[in-house]
């Protein structure tokens, strides 16, 4: 979606988007605005400043202004200090496609019974001996981007993630570090719903 939203919820979604998260269709495009305009004048947060970029973020804090501009500026704090998560994230990279191709982060179609996106995370689908984590965690918020961009009900309703464990290793559970557990868990609590 580029410059101006344009909603594709169905009646029964804009009906809970007001009910669940404080959207209001008659205030939206004001709180956008709103949050544009703080964006503008923050010089350390290089943001996307394009409606539904906003929009996601003001539904993911329930169109709290002061949580969303908390939330946006750890969001791309966040992306500034972990440059190995979020440059270079061409598709066709020989490594990162590697891991798409794996299968490790799976959005499925449809949605579950409460209107949720389902995603299945292979946590073994990769060699933990040749492949290190931060190429993984590359890929999956690469189609978890993708994702945010592309399933208006998903910013609605939010997702639901399923870990499937099998095949997994000593080696995997090594790759796994206090720190990158506590990088990953602040990223994944900053990203959007």
């Amino acid at each position: 979606m580029g410059g101006g939203y344009v909603c594709t919820l169905s009646p029964e979604m804009i009906q809970r988007a007001k009910e669940e998260i404080n959207e209001d269709p008659d205030r939206r495009q004001q709180d956008i605005e709103h949050i544009r305009d703080w964006l503008k004048h923050q010089p350390h947060i290089k943001a996307r400043m394009d409606d539904w970029t906003i929009l996601r973020f003001l539904r993911g804090c329930k169109f709290s202004l002061e949580r969303t501009k908390e939330k946006l500026d750890m969001f791309y704090t966040c992306k500034t200090l972990c440059p190995e998560w979020y440059k270079n994230r061409d598709p066709q990279d020989k490594k990162l496609r590697s891991i798409l191709e794996l299968g490790a982060f799976l959005p499925l179609p449809g949605y579950d019974n409460k209107g949720r996106k389902v995603i299945i995370i292979r946590t073994a689908a990769h060699d933990a001996n040749t492949t290190p984590m931060d190429v993984v965690f590359k890929a999956t918020h690469l189609i978890g981007d993708v994702l945010a961009d592309e399933d208006e009900q998903a910013s609605v309703t939010g997702l639901v993630q399923v870990l499937d464990l099998q095949g997994v290793t000593a080696a995997h559970g090594l790759q796994m570090s206090p720190a990158l557990v506590k990088k990953a868990m602040i990223i994944w609590q900053v990203r959007i719903r």
